[in-house]
C-alpha cells in the first residue's frame, strides 16, 4: 500500500507534463524470457523513454559506496534493503532489451528512484556522489524530466512508431494474479461457503422469495450476494456457472440463481445450461456465443 499510495502522490507532477509529449504507464508487467520485470512507472516519448523506480517508505536512505549496499534505518533499527538505484537500472535494461524483441527502434531508455515520502530522508557516503544522477525527491521529478528531455532532443519515433510501442506495451502488459488460496497453503474446501449477513457477518443467509435474511439477526437483503460472488470470482476462480452458483450461495432454484445471474450484468459466453459467466472486469467478449 504504501508503493501505491507513492505512486498516486506522483500523479500531481505528471500531469503538469504535455500531453502530446508523453505516454504514461503504470506498473506495467511484461514478460522477458522466462521471467516478468515491472516498472513502476514508465514515461515514453519519440526521443526516450524513463523508468520511474518509487519509493514511499519513511526513515533514512543511506546510500554506501562498498558494495553498492543500501541501508534503511527507522525508529533506530538498520536494515538492508535493495539498491533501488540499481532495481532502476536493471529495470531499463530489460525494458531496452524487450522493445529490441519487439522491433521498436533502438531509444534511449533513462532511470529514476523517485522518493516520494516526504519525511524520507536520503544520505549518499563520500565519495558516492554519482548516484545523485538517478535519485530525485518528488518535487524534484519535474525537474530531472526536463533535464533528460533537453539532453535527447532527436526524435528516434515517428507518431506511427510510438503507437505501435504503445499498443504492444499495452497488449503484452500482463497483471500479476497470485494464487491467493495457495499463498496460504489453503483449498476451496477450507473456505465458507453461502452469503453472509452484512450487519452481524452470520453464515448463511437464507433466499426467500428474492431476498437474503439473517437466520441470526433476522437482517434483510436484496444485494448481499453481490459480496459473496466478488469473493468467488477472486479466490476460487473467474467464472461461474448456475449450478456453481446454487451450490455457492446455497440455492437450489435454478431459476432463481439465473434471476441473480442476470441482476449482476455479468458477461457470459454459452447458451441455456452451457452458459458460463465472467465478471464485467474481464477480457472475454459479453455475450460471445460459445465457439462450435
Amino acid at each position: 500500500m504504501a508503493g501505491y499510495h507513492g505512486e498516486k502522490s506522483l500523479d500531481f507532477h505528471l500531469s503538469m507534463l504535455p500531453d502530446t509529449n508523453y505516454l504514461i504507464f503504470h506498473n506495467i508487467r511484461l514478460q522477458l524470457g522466462k521471467y516478468f520485470f515491472q516498472i513502476d512507472i514508465l514515461l515514453h516519448s519519440a526521443a526516450f523513454a524513463l523508468a520511474l523506480e518509487v519509493k514511499n517508505r519513511t526513515g533514512e536512505y543511506h546510500f554506501q559506496k562498498y558494495l553498492n549496499q543500501t541501508i534503511l534505518k527507522n525508529n533506530g533499527k538498520e536494515e538492508r534493503v535493495k539498491n533501488p538505484v540499481l532495481q532502476a537500472r536493471l529495470q531499463a535494461l530489460k525494458l531496452k532489451k524487450w522493445l529490441k524483441e519487439h522491433n521498436i527502434s533502438d531509444i534511449p531508455i533513462h532511470y529514476l528512484v523517485v522518493n516520494s515520502n516526504q519525511r524520507a530522508i536520503i544520505r549518499v557516503e563520500s565519495g558516492h556522489e554519482q548516484i545523485l544522477r538517478n535519485i530525485c525527491n518528488s518535487e524534484g521529478l519535474l525537474e530531472k524530466i526536463t533535464q533528460i528531455a533537453s539532453q535527447n532532443k532527436d526524435e528516434k519515433l515517428n507518431k506511427k512508431e510510438l503507437g505501435k510501442a504503445k499498443r504492444l506495451i499495452l497488449t503484452n502488459d500482463t497483471p500479476e494474479n497470485p494464487d491467493i488460496l495457495e499463498h496460504f497453503h489453503l483449498s476451496t474446501h477450507d473456505l465458507p461457503t453461502g452469503v453472509q449477513c452484512p450487519t452481524c457477518n452470520c453464515l448463511p443467509m437464507k433466499y426467500i422469495y428474492g431476498t437474503w435474511v439473517c437466520p441470526n439477526c433476522k437482517c434483510k437483503s436484496k444485494t448481499a450476494h453481490i459480496q459473496a460472488l466478488n469473493d468467488y470470482f477472486l479466490l476460487i476462480k473467474p467464472s461461474i456457472t448456475n449450478s456453481e452458483l446454487r451450490r455457492f450461495l446455497h440455492i437450489h432454484s435454478p431459476k432463481s440463481a439465473n434471476k441473480i445471474l442476470k441482476s449482476m450484468n455479468l458477461a457470459y459466453i454459452g447458451v441455456f445450461k452451457g452458459r458460463i459467466y465472467f465478471p464485467k472486469s474481464s477480457k472475454v467478449a459479453t455475450h460471445a456465443p460459445v465457439p462450435s
